[in-house]
């Protein structure tokens, strides 16, 4: 990850925790809050309670690849803070997490797109599904 995108150094890691907002799900929380920058920054925490160093770094090599692949907003700071049991996710289940929580909190392109009314497009990798299992338009 570029210098650029890495949010360095404990005073703005307190800032967003003070005075940022929250989403969770079951194997992460993001702390996020504007930083007016043209780009967004992210930050990776996750404790030794998740496991020794070499899976604390597995982890978070799997959450900058799950950030690096999609098209984000600028103008946040974000950290991610892994919780137990996201050590035995798959990629595919920490990928999920991920656009779960930068959707819910608004910082990637699709979720700012929908919330200013704006039509999904084919192959925007968000799938609508009614109860007959079939995607819908």
């Amino acid at each position: 990850m570029q210098r650029w995108r890495r949010i360095s150094g404990q005073k703005r890691h307190s800032q967003i925790h003070r005075e940022g907002s929250s989403a969770a799900n079951r194997l992460l929380v993001i702390r996020y809050l504007a930083n007016g920058l043209d780009h967004s920054r992210f930050a990776y925490v996750v404790s030794k309670r998740v496991g020794n160093a070499v899976v604390r770094n597995r982890v978070k090599r799997r959450l900058r690849e799950a950030v690096r692949i999609r098209s984000l907003k600028g103008g946040w700071d974000a950290v991610f803070i892994g919780r137990r049991g996201i050590e035995r996710a798959t990629f595919h289940e920490v990928d999920r997490a991920v656009g779960n929580l930068l959707r819910r909190s608004r910082i990637t392109e699709d979720a700012f797109r929908e919330a200013q009314g704006g039509q999904k497009q084919p192959g925007d990798g968000v799938r609508d599904s009614n109860k007959s299992g079939e995607a819908s338009e």
